[in-house]
C-alpha cells in the first residue's frame, strides 16, 4: 500500500507539473498575442498620423512654393490615411475601449481632409489667399490637435497594457518557477518515501532471512545430531549382532572340544570358523545410512586381517588389491563369507607341508557387454588345484548358494600353468547393484 501511494503521488505530481506547463504555454502563448497586437496597434496608430502629417507637409509646400512636386507626398498621404484607419480598426475590434477611441478618429480626419482638399484646390485655382484665409480660420489644426491626442490616448493605452503584459507576465514565471519547484520537491519527497519503504523491505527481508537461516541451521544441527545417533545406534546393533555370533563361535568351540568323534569335532570347527568371520564383519560394518553403502577397501582389509590369524606361524602372505569402490550394505556379509571361504580353502590346500606363499585378493569395476560389473579374484600361487575333486564340501555349497542369490557366476585356472607352481586363480563376477 505505501508503494501504491508513493506511486501515486508521483504521477500525481508529475500531472500537475504537465498540465502546469501545458497552462503556461497556453498563457505564453496569449500574451505574446496581446504583446504583438499592442505593438501593432501603437505602430498602426502612428503611422496613420504620419500620413496625415505627409499629406499636411504637401499642402503647405505646394501652398507656399506652387511647386507641383509637393503634391507627390500630399497625394500618397492622402490617399494611404483611409487605409491606415480601418487597419486600425481591425486591430482594435476586440478591445471596446479602444475602438470607441479609433472611432472618434473618423470625424477629425475628415475634417483634415475637407480642409487639405479644398486648399490644395484653390491653391491649384490660383485663389492662395483664400486658402490662407481657411488656413487661418484654425479649423484643420483643431482637427490636427484632436488627432494626435486621440492617438497619444491610444497609444498610452497600449503603453499601459504592455506594462501590465510585462508585470503579468513575471508574475507568471514566478509561479511557474515555485510551481517547478514544488514539483520537484514533491518528486524528490515520492523518491525519498520510495527509497524509505525499500530499505524497510530489504531490512524486514534481511531480518526474515535472517530467521529463516537460524531455523534452517537449527533443524540442521539437530538432523545432523539425529543421523549421528542413527549411526551410532547402528554401529552399536552391528557390534552386539557380532558380539552375538561370536558368542555361537565360542559356544560352538566349547561343544567341538567335548565331543569324542573327530568327524564331529571338525564339522564344529568349521562352523565356528565360519560364524567367526561373519562376526567379525558384522562388527566392521559402517553402513552410510543415507546411501546404504560401505567403503569396501577398509572393510576388506579388517577382513583379511582377521582370516589372515588363521595363518599364524605359517610363510603365507595375505594382501588386497583393489580400487575405491562401495558396496551396497546388503552385499557386505556375503562377500564377508565368500572371501572367508576362498582364502581359507587357499591357506589349507595350497600350501601343504609349510611351504610358503603369497595370497591375493582382487576387487575391481569392470563392463561386460555394456554392464557394470564386480569381478572379485583369489590369487594363490600354490600347487593349483587337483585335476578331479571327487566330493564337494560345505564350502563350496555355501559359495553356490550365495553365487545363486546374487546372481553371480565362477570360473577356476590356473594362475600360471607352465610353472612348477601353477597356483589357482579363482574369479568370481557380481553384476553391478545399486
Amino acid at each position: 500500500m505505501r508503494s501504491a501511494t508513493t506511486t501515486v503521488i508521483a504521477i500525481g505530481v508529475v500531472a500537475v507539473a504537465i498540465l502546469l506547463a501545458a497552462w503556461i504555454n497556453l498563457q505564453a502563448q496569449n500574451t505574446a498575442e496581446r504583446v504583438s497586437r499592442a505593438i501593432a496597434v501603437r505602430e498602426n496608430a502612428e503611422r496613420f498620423l504620419g500620413h496625415l502629417r505627409d499629406a499636411e507637409t504637401g499642402q503647405r509646400g505646394y501652398m507656399l512654393t506652387g511647386t507641383a512636386s509637393y503634391l507627390v507626398p500630399f497625394t500618397n498621404g492622402r490617399s494611404a490615411v483611409l487605409p491606415a484607419l480601418q487597419t486600425l480598426e481591425r486591430l482594435v475590434e476586440t478591445d471596446p475601449l479602444q475602438k470607441q477611441r479609433v472611432a472618434a478618429l473618423r470625424q477629425p480626419m475628415e475634417r483634415k481632409l475637407v480642409e487639405l482638399d479644398a486648399t490644395v484646390g484653390l491653391t491649384r485655382d490660383g485663389r492662395q489667399n483664400e486658402a490662407l484665409a481657411m488656413i487661418r480660420q484654425g479649423e484643420g489644426i483643431g482637427a490636427m490637435d484632436a488627432l494626435r491626442d486621440s492617438i497619444e490616448q491610444i497609444q498610452l493605452a497600449e503603453n499601459t497594457l504592455l506594462v501590465s503584459l510585462n508585470r503579468n507576465e513575471e508574475r507568471r514565471r514566478l509561479l511557474a518557477s515555485i510551481g517547478i519547484v514544488v514539483a520537484l520537491a514533491g518528486l524528490a519527497f515520492a523518491a525519498w518515501l520510495q527509497l524509505r519503504t525499500r530499505q524497510r523491505r530489504s531490512l524486514s527481508l534481511a531480518v526474515s532471512n535472517a530467521q529463516l537461516e537460524q531455523i534452517v541451521s537449527e533443524r540442521t544441527r539437530e538432523l545432523e545430531n539425529e543421523r549421528l545417533r542413527i549411526e551410532a545406534l547402528l554401529r552399536d546393533v552391528n557390534h552386539r549382532v557380532g558380539n552375538n555370533l561370536a558368542m555361537v563361535s565360542a559356544l560352538l568351540n566349547v561343544q567341538s572340544r567335548q565331543s569324542g568323534e573327530p568327524a564331529v569335532r571338525t564339522a564344529l570347527q568349521q562352523a565356528q570358523s565360519r560364524i567367526q568371520a561373519i562376526a567379525a564383519g558384522q562388527r566392521r560394518l559402517r553402513l552410510d545410512i543415507e546411501t546404504d553403502e560401505i567403503d569396501a577397501r577398509a572393510y576388506m582389509e579388517d577382513l583379511l586381517a582377521e582370516i589372515g590369524k588363521a595363518a599364524e606361524g605359517r610363510p603365507i602372505e595375505v594382501s588386497l588389491a583393489m580400487d575405491a569402490i562401495r558396496l551396497p550394505g546388503r552385499d557386505a556379509v556375503s562377500f564377508v563369507v565368500i572371501v572367508n571361504e576362498l582364502v581359507t580353502n587357499a591357506i589349507k590346500h595350497a600350501f601343504p607341508n609349510g611351504m610358503a606363499g603369497k595370497i591375493v585378493v582382487r576387487l575391481e569395476e569392470t563392463v561386460q557387454e555394456d554392464a557394470a560389473t564386480l569381478a572379485l579374484s583369489v590369487e594363490d600361487d600354490g600347487i593349483g588345484m587337483p585335476g578331479e575333486i571327487e566330493t564337494r564340501g560345505l564350502g563350496q555349497t555355501v559359495i553356490a548358494s550365495l553365487l545363486r542369490s546374487m546372481q553371480a557366476t565362477m570360473t577356476s585356472a590356473p594362475l600360471a600353468p607352465d610353472s612348477s607352481r601353477p597356483g589357482t586363480c579363482v574369479t568370481l563376477t557380481f553384476p553391478k547393484r545399486d
